[in-house]
């Protein structure tokens, strides 16, 4: 998948003559970028907007149809970032930034800031600030100065002069035990000594606490503060945080990025636990299972479909399942406690059976549907049909900022195992011979 014609004379002198001006900043506008058009710099925007949604249908179009070298390897990097093979994205967007850097400077950092997101969902955020700091020193007096100054405010404040975030865990994995009771999974961890339970998460990002146990702990607070959704909320005051110490069995996290948010809430996002590789949720052993590099993990050939952006802070699951016999992309998210959900407009056609109140819950709080109706439709997993109930949420809650119109939640783990393997961007359903 990887161009590495890319650096080819020709390609060079293309890249000159095609790329009309400097781009720095098309993560920010990515979702009022223009539509896709010859123009390279309305490619990336386009390629962009395709990686913060998973979109590896778009991305793959351009990849074969472009034309123009650097739309050709942004399409490239994308793809390899939505199968998670950040390594080989990182080897492009590298050859990206050396190869534009005195042609097109602004394509040039926005590569290196692709690079640094790389290094970011690997858990090395250490290594991302450095990235950060040398793109700094690289790019000064190349007329990208308001780019770089949104870099430098953010090395200058305390969280890119925190400790960078570490992991120690067992060279042959862990097993953590999961609660029995807990429909959403759940395990026993210590914040600085503090015994507290966690929820998995895979629909958020990093560590996520509420301001009164997160002063219990000791959460350090950061001077960034911010406002975030989740999947309904909007608006929602928070603060970034630092955690010296997260125990989980038997792995240890140092230096821990924290959201603190006014209601009391306790989880832990799945780009937080992806850098340690190899992941098993299920509810039938009542275990997360953490494959270290000397384990032998469980075979999966599916390529996992991530959404994220460009400076790599969010990781989503988007998993393409038959929903009634059409691929949809669905989100995989272990913080719904049901098995599916979904809209109307996302599932074309649904019969309802009835209605009735139902709620969804996020960082914000409950938002009650009193008219959710509940529906039956087939679920495809593995080649295997499953007729289900669902909970139909309404339409105008993916206006309000639901981005997914299906959801594939923690319910489904009565089912199936959750096999999430980030070393090798695969990701596999493990039916279980009862299904319910």
């Amino acid at each position: 998948m990887r161009n590495r014609s890319f650096l080819r004379p020709a390609a060079k002198l293309a890249c000159i003559a095609l790329l009309a001006a400097p781009i720095a900043g098309l993560a920010q506008d990515a979702a009022q970028a223009p539509a896709d058009t010859a123009e390279p710099a309305a490619t990336i925007r386009t390629l962009v907007a395709a990686m913060q949604q998973g979109d590896e249908a778009t991305a793959t179009r351009i990849y074969g149809s472009a034309t123009d070298p650097v739309a050709h390897v942004w399409a490239a990097m994308v793809l390899e970032r939505i199968h998670f093979h950040l390594d080989a994205a990182s080897a492009d967007a590298q050859l990206c930034e050396n190869d534009l850097i005195d042609s097109k400077p602004g394509v040039a950092l926005l590569c290196g800031q692709f690079r640094s997101g790389d290094l970011r969902l690997a858990g090395k955020r250490g290594d991302a600030d450095a990235v950060e700091r040398e793109l700094v020193k690289r790019f000064q007096g190349r007329g990208v100065d308001k780019a770089l100054a949104n870099v430098e405010s953010y090395l200058a404040g305390d969280e890119a002069a925190s400790p960078p975030l570490t992991y120690d865990a067992p060279a042959d994995g862990v097993s953590i035990p999961l609660k029995d009771d807990a429909w959403i999974p759940t395990f026993k961890a210590a914040a600085n000594g503090h015994d507290f339970d966690l929820m998995l998460d895979t629909g958020a990002n990093d560590l996520v606490l509420g301001a009164a146990q997160a002063q219990t702990f000791g959460v350090r607070p950061l001077d960034r503060k911010v406002r975030v959704g989740g999947w309904l909320s909007t608006n929602v005051h928070a603060e970034h945080g630092l955690l010296d110490e997260l125990k989980i069995g038997g792995v240890t996290l140092h230096h821990v990025p924290v959201m603190v948010v006014p209601r009391s809430i306790a989880l832990i996002g799945g780009n937080l636990l992806a850098p340690l590789g190899t992941l098993r949720i299920s509810h039938k052993d009542a275990a997360l299972t953490v494959y270290g590099g000397t384990a032998r993990a469980p075979a999966c050939g599916t390529p996992m479909v991530a959404a994220t952006n460009v400076w790599g802070t969010s990781l989503r699951l988007l998993p393409s399942l038959l929903v009634n016999d059409k691929p949809q992309a669905v989100l995989l998210d272990t913080g719904d406690y049901q098995y599916l959900s979904g809209t109307k407009q996302a599932l074309e056609e649904v019969t309802p059976l009835h209605r009735g109140k139902t709620a969804v819950n996020d960082i914000g709080g409950s938002h009650p549907f009193a008219n959710a109706e509940l529906a039956k439709v087939k679920l495809t997993i593995g080649g295997q049909p499953i007729e289900m109930y669902f909970a139909v949420l309404p339409d105008s809650s993916v206006a309000q900022g639901l981005a997914h119109g299906i959801t594939l939640g923690a319910g489904a783990l009565r089912d199936m195992d959750f096999l999430l393997d980030f070393r090798h961007g695969t990701q596999c359903f493990m039916l279980h011979p009862d299904l319910h």
